[in-house]
């Protein structure tokens, strides 16, 4: 996918908050809108995937500022608030279609879009979300691939509806790797996350996606190990909004799990649904 018309505004208005996440001064935070600006500018034009753009000027904010992880805390934070939806709703969960919907409605934990909040009352949220279900729906295709399944993993807190749909697909007999992103960017998981989290209990690996700070993924710099569970997948499970936009540039990929809540017109547009649905498709 590539950049459109409001890509821009959205970027920067992450490079704003980013430092002030990082708790940098006036001064230092203009300079990093300055700088991150001239680069968006300067990048646009190129025929490249709008994560590519995007991550290039998360990292230079990242430099400016003085900070590689400036959601350090908000991921933190996100998973004792996600842990604690999780316990209060895992009643109504029952079968695996169940914990696709709740890792759906998890990727709403998100602070990389301009104009989406996250809800202050994640646990009525949930309620509200789950009982509305997916607009698009192929979770039965879906499930009918996954006999090998890498899991390509987001945010922090909808991580842990993610480990909960990884448990549910060890339990019918998928073999699950885990693929967590290699460095900070936004409130991505990385490895840190995934031992905070026991994550390598629910599945059988729990693998990085390579290439430092990157936003989506790219398989071009996943490391050896990557590269080989990808080859020998039956299915792509890809949660969120920027591991689509990468994704959808590269061809001769297994069949690819979309799981989303789509937060942002672009996208919306790009995928063939409207802003706010819950999405579940195989491209």
């Amino acid at each position: 996918m590539r950049l459109a018309p409001e890509c821009r505004a959205c970027l920067l208005s992450r490079v704003v908050a980013e430092a002030g996440y990082a708790g940098a001064d006036e001064e230092t935070a203009q300079q990093a809108l300055e700088m991150c600006t001239q680069l968006y500018d300067s990048r646009a034009s190129e025929p490249i995937g709008a994560s590519v753009v995007a991550g290039a000027v998360h990292r230079c904010c990242y430099e400016v500022i003085g900070s590689s992880d400036p959601y350090a805390e908000l991921k933190v934070q996100d998973n004792l608030i996600a842990a604690n939806v999780a316990k209060a709703v895992a009643p109504m969960l029952s079968d695996v279609h169940d914990y696709i919907v709740a890792a759906v409605i998890g990727n709403a934990m998100d602070y990389g879009v301009a104009g989406h909040e996250i809800a202050q009352d994640f646990t009525k949220y949930f309620r509200e979300m789950f009982e509305r279900g997916l607009a698009l729906d192929d979770t039965e295709k879906i499930l009918a691939l996954a006999d090998r399944v890498v899991y390509c993993t987001d945010n922090c807190g909808e991580v842990v509806f993610d480990r909960m749909l990884c448990e549910a697909l060890k339990r019918r007999g998928s073999h699950v790797t885990i693929v967590v992103k290699d460095q900070p960017m936004l409130n991505d998981v990385t490895m840190k996350e995934a031992e905070d989290l026991a994550l390598s209990e629910v599945c059988d690996a729990v693998l990085h996606a390579g290439g430092g700070a990157q936003l989506g993924l790219h398989p071009d710099l996943y490391p050896p190990e990557v590269v080989d569970a990808m080859q020998n997948a039956t299915l792509i499970i890809s949660k969120g909004l920027a591991n689509y936009e990468s994704l959808t540039e590269y061809d001769n990929l297994p069949p690819v799990a979309y799981l989303m809540t789509v937060k942002c017109e672009p996208v919306a547009r790009h995928v063939g649904a409207k802003k706010g649905d819950l999405i579940a498709v195989l491209r």
